[in-house]
């Protein structure tokens, strides 16, 4: 196969020394970015080079270079294109090419969707290596600021304003224009058009432009839980005010889903909205990452996942109920506040969970012994349906003034999950419930100590969502070559060899043929 590529071997035999990979130690992490991307398919990328023009740089080059970077802190284009001049790793990587800042900043534009993909393929190949053992998954998101300010989120009656103030000007400039263009008539003839766009006025129109499509778009998004109107960011669109130490600010919520056996991330999602939403599609998104050559449906033993509490609702736990290879243990709002010691309500001997439920009449029974039948059903959040169970016995009742307000009685209100978040309360009051639900503190949020703190992850370069979910999946790749280069340290040079060399791709192509 013939590519339209400039050659590239970064393996050149030089004088002194040999190669310039011998400048770094043996278990460098540039030499593990070299061999982890011999290992990975670039068809997708090739099949997006042009057949015509001037000769692209190596695909290989590039990966490798942004790889390394991301696993170094180094994420911005020109500090990339001076390390090509000046870093031993980078030299080595890029086999003394000197690709521009500007080429470098493109290709990660231009390859997000490809280096999503090669996240995965690297998630298996640390499957391979044996460092995913699918015996717990942790899940949890961190906040983390987007690339506008907050002051550029605008609600209906600001943007309106300014949309008046804008057009005001506009017109008022273009008056001032006519008035010049008699004088410069008078002056110097009439050839002299006048009509054309200033800078300054192509810069207005432009901010008309963004604000009428902002005021369109708005009627579409959820109020702000703050604000509680809607709102959107001039400079950001898909961002939304996050919490985040103590400051609220335009960003977006990082989750992921890590193995607990060597802190692997298997699944990495950008997400706006609330956890709760995002659960089903990490845990599909990891199911599908992780399934190799040896399907999950095999598996005797299933994979213990847990979340906090964010992520907890009735329709989740429904839905993982169809995942038969997930064990969950996520906790609601309700059982954390109680272990908190906030559930004070939960003392009460008529709280609602003293309520025993008894299928076979469709009733709760009190702790009296009462009995409650069903009385009416309606609709709640979400779609959910909510089911009302009333006591008739009203103020015959000698404890009903212990039990409820209401002069007719104590009514249950019952969602069509509430046995499910029952079921999981209980599972979670176990000592192996707990002891497992404690585990995922420990898997998970090294990962976000390591991203934010290590590789200084803490606002996005990038803008939009599909933009900023590929960034991610770029940290989440680094996290994972770190992970790597550590577990590799560990198995031994010669091992280390002796895996890479029977497991070459075949697939870094040569340019020529």
């Amino acid at each position: 196969m013939s590519l339209n590529v400039r050659p590239y071997d970064n393996q050149t035999l030089l004088l002194f020394p040999p190669s310039v990979g011998d400048y770094l130690p043996e278990d460098h992490l540039a030499h593990v970015v070299d061999e982890v991307v011999g290992q990975l398919d670039l068809t997708g990328l090739y099949n997006l080079i042009s057949p015509v023009g001037p000769p692209a740089y190596h695909p290989a080059l590039m990966v490798k270079v942004w790889f390394y970077g991301y696993a170094t802190g180094v994420v911005s284009s020109r500090k990339l294109a001076r390390g090509l001049e000046t870093d031993v790793a980078f030299i080595y990587l890029s086999g003394m090419q000197r690709p521009d800042f500007r080429t470098l900043s493109d290709f990660r534009k231009d390859h997000l969707e490809e280096l999503k993909g090669l996240f995965v393929q690297i998630v298996r190949l640390c499957r391979e290596l044996g460092m995913v053992s699918l015996g717990h998954w942790a899940l949890d998101s961190t906040v983390i600021k987007a690339n506008a300010s907050r002051e550029a989120t605008y609600g209906a009656e600001r943007l309106e304003r300014e949309e008046r103030e804008i057009e005001e000007a506009i017109e008022g400039y273009l008056h001032s224009c006519e008035a010049a263009d008699r004088e410069e008539d008078e002056a110097y003839g009439p050839k002299q058009r006048g009509d054309e766009l200033s800078g300054k006025l192509r810069s207005r129109q432009r901010r008309l432009e963004k604000i009428r499509s902002a005021l369109a778009e708005l009627p579409d998004r959820k109020p702000s839980e703050r604000r509680g109107e809607r709102t959107i960011n001039l400079t950001d669109s898909d961002a939304a005010f996050q919490r985040l130490g103590g400051r609220v600010v335009p960003g977006y919520r990082g989750e992921v889903v890590v193995d607990g056996q060597e802190q692997v991330i298997v699944a990495a999602e950008v997400a706006s909205g609330s956890d709760q939403d995002q659960l089903m599609p990490l845990v599909d998104e990891a199911l599908k990452t992780v399934e190799g050559e040896e399907p999950l449906a095999e598996r005797s033993e299933k994979i213990i996942l847990s979340a906090d509490s964010g992520y907890s609702s009735g329709r989740n736990l429904a839905d993982l109920e169809e995942r038969k290879r997930i064990d969950p243990y996520i906790p609601d709002g309700g059982l954390q506040a109680q272990e908190r010691g906030k559930g004070a309500r939960e003392a009460s001997p008529f709280h609602k969970n003293r309520f025993e439920y008894h299928s076979e009449g469709d009733c709760y029974v009190c702790p009296l012994g009462k009995r409650l039948a069903l009385w009416m059903t309606t609709t709640g959040h979400g779609g959910q349906r909510i089911f009302l169970y009333r006591c008739r016995e009203g103020q015959r009742c000698p404890e009903r003034r212990a039990c409820t307000r209401r002069v007719m009685g104590r009514v249950l209100k019952v969602s069509e999950h509430d046995q499910r978040l029952r079921a999981m309360r209980q599972k979670l009051r176990t000592e192996e419930g707990r002891r497992r639900y404690n585990r995922r503190k420990t898997i998970v949020e090294p990962v976000f100590g390591q991203l934010k703190q290590n590789l200084n992850l803490r606002e996005f370069l990038l803008r939009g969502l599909r933009k900023v979910q590929g960034e991610f999946s770029l940290w989440a790749t680094a996290h994972n070559l770190l992970k790597i280069t550590r577990f590799l340290r560990r198995l031994g040079r010669d091992r280390w060899e002796a895996w890479f060399g029977s497991h070459r791709s075949g697939v870094l192509l040569d340019p020529g043929g």
